[in-house]
């Protein structure tokens, strides 16, 4: 294999992962309506997507080449470890730190702050010249430093800073609703 083809398999997992954050989101929170517990509803999603994962693996060693389908397999574990799976826990770490959220409650909160992460992550990427020009991986020197810098901090602190801000609406709003039952 060649580092072109891993190339492309990385940008391919991470902006696939750029796509399924909002649905990995959102569908785990609406499984979690029908449960007292997100985690479970998390875990749920992401055995689903792990199955999905596996399908296409096993269809590109089957039908392209069994090095393809396994590079897919470790390129996209990879990408789905760095730019998932530590985010989220890391967000959860912090938002049990900031606030008065439990690890379950602060799970959910990060895991709806990585859609967030992660859009902005793909739009910081492409940003130096679009889709067609130059994106992050051409920049070289001080540029590219600052780039990748902003690109890992943002994909890192990101689920836990935009979980915060969606916790701290939610709170402003349920305190707003509660100040206006008390004065009819």
């Amino acid at each position: 294999m060649e580092a072109g083809f891993v190339g492309a398999m990385a940008l391919v997992a991470a902006f696939g992962l750029v796509v399924a954050s909002p649905v990995v989101a959102g569908v785990a929170w609406a499984l979690s309506t029908r449960t007292d517990y997100f985690g479970d509803a998390l875990g749920t999603v992401l055995a689903g997507a792990v199955g999905l994962f596996a399908a296409g693996a096993v269809a590109l060693a089957v039908l392209v080449d069994p090095a393809a389908g396994l590079t897919f397999a470790v390129v996209a574990a990879g990408a789905a470890l760095v730019l998932a799976v530590v985010p989220v826990l890391f967000g959860r770490q912090l938002l049990g730190r900031w606030t008065l959220l439990d690890a379950d409650e602060a799970l959910a909160y990060a895991t709806l702050g990585w859609p967030v992460a992660m859009v902005t992550s793909a739009v910081l990427f492409v940003a130096p010249g679009g889709f067609t020009r130059y994106n992050v991986l051409f920049l070289d020197g001080l540029a590219a430093t600052v780039a990748w810098t902003t690109l890992v901090l943002v994909v890192t602190l990101g689920p836990a800073l935009a979980g915060l801000a969606l916790y701290n609406a939610v709170e402003r709003f349920a305190r707003g609703r509660s100040a206006r039952s008390g004065l009819r």
